[in-house]
């Protein structure tokens, strides 16, 4: 065992990049000051804010949502709402939802769990398994980032949020880099900022990510060390059909082998987006409004509901209005030819 660079403990974790060992005291001091310093830079909370964090009850979220509680406690202008949805994936989700509930509990924050039944009328694998009965050519994870998505900016707007605070880390963001830069979605990779404002519109919940600058090995040391969760790995059972699945072990290979490789990535994607956002010769299209469910969307129909409308979960009413704006907008057109 590798002893602390700034005391005699025993080190948790080493820092390839600097070589400096941290025991579990100076290791929370490193990862919490990392995180504040991102929240500083990005401009991330005003002085009055009302926090609503994305929580899965997962090593991530958990460890966002404790260090968000600390520093509420100093800031007493902040208000903090912890918001979990559960998607409905036996055997998994159940898994992580107590490690909210006992955290929220113990230390008196307030919490609100929804789900995709409520809001969509269907549980995830119920929507699997109607979008393979119907033929869609989607994968589950398609479903679930666009529906969750959807579910978290109404849910925290409903609670009246502010701000819509996510645990998505470094490895997140680069392993989505790296997917849209394979799908040559440009637009897409414009939008991997640390900060998402309104977009010019109103019921759009802006998002930060305070852990856009963290490796999520850390994140995970500091929720073992800090007991927010309990030793062992919970994976989603679609997370193997998912491309990211591949890049993700992909990437951690390279980052054992060449110390860096993310972080590099990362400033890499910064590059890109400032010279996207300088190339463009008009603004950033702001947020429009679905003419189907009346939430932001960058196009006339939101995915969510172009999705419910294959699924079949839209009314009579809805799904004739979506035919109505579908045949107004020929670039829509392709959808209406499998139905």
């Amino acid at each position: 065992m590798v002893n602390c660079s700034f005391c005699e403990r025993k080190a948790v974790y080493v820092n390839h990049l600097n070589g400096r060992a941290y025991c579990k005291l100076h290791f929370t001091s490193y990862f919490e000051r990392r995180v504040r310093r991102t929240i500083r830079k990005h401009r991330m909370l005003g002085e009055k804010e009302h926090i609503v964090v994305g929580v899965s009850g997962g090593k991530d979220s958990m460890s966002l949502l404790h260090i968000l509680r600390k520093l509420s406690r100093k800031n007493k202008n902040w208000r903090l709402t912890a918001l979990l949805v559960d998607e409905g994936i036996k055997g998994y989700r159940e898994n992580t939802i107590p490690a909210l509930k006992i955290y929220a509990e113990r230390n008196m924050v307030e919490y609100k769990i929804v789900s995709f039944k409520d809001y969509l009328g269907l549980t995830l694998d119920e929507i699997v398994s109607t979008g393979r009965e119907k033929g869609l050519p989607y994968l589950p994870c398609s479903y679930c980032g666009v529906f969750r998505r959807y579910v978290l900016n109404k849910a925290a707007r409903e609670l009246g949020g502010t701000v819509l605070a996510t645990a998505h880390n470094l490895d997140d963001i680069v392993q989505t880099y790296l997917m849209n830069v394979i799908n040559n979605s440009w637009d897409k990779i414009a939008r991997l900022k640390p900060v998402a404002d309104k977009g010019g519109h109103e019921g759009f919940v802006p998002r930060i990510k305070p852990f856009y600058e963290v490796l999520e090995k850390e994140s995970a040391i500091y929720a073992l060390v800090n007991g927010l969760v309990e030793p062992g790995y919970h994976q989603c059972p679609y997370a193997e059909y998912n491309i990211r699945f591949t890049i993700r072990k992909i990437l951690n290979d390279l980052e054992e082998k060449y110390p860096g490789t993310k972080y590099g990535l990362l400033r890499s994607l910064e590059k890109i987006i400032s010279l996207i956002e300088n190339a463009q010769k008009t603004p950033v299209k702001p947020f429009g409004t679905c003419k189907i469910c009346g939430e932001p969307s960058s196009h006339p129909i939101c995915k969510a509901c172009m999705y419910r409308f294959e699924l079949g979960l839209l009314s009579p009413e809805e799904s004739l209005r979506v035919k109505s704006v579908v045949n107004e907008h020929p670039n829509l057109r392709k959808l209406l030819a499998r139905f």
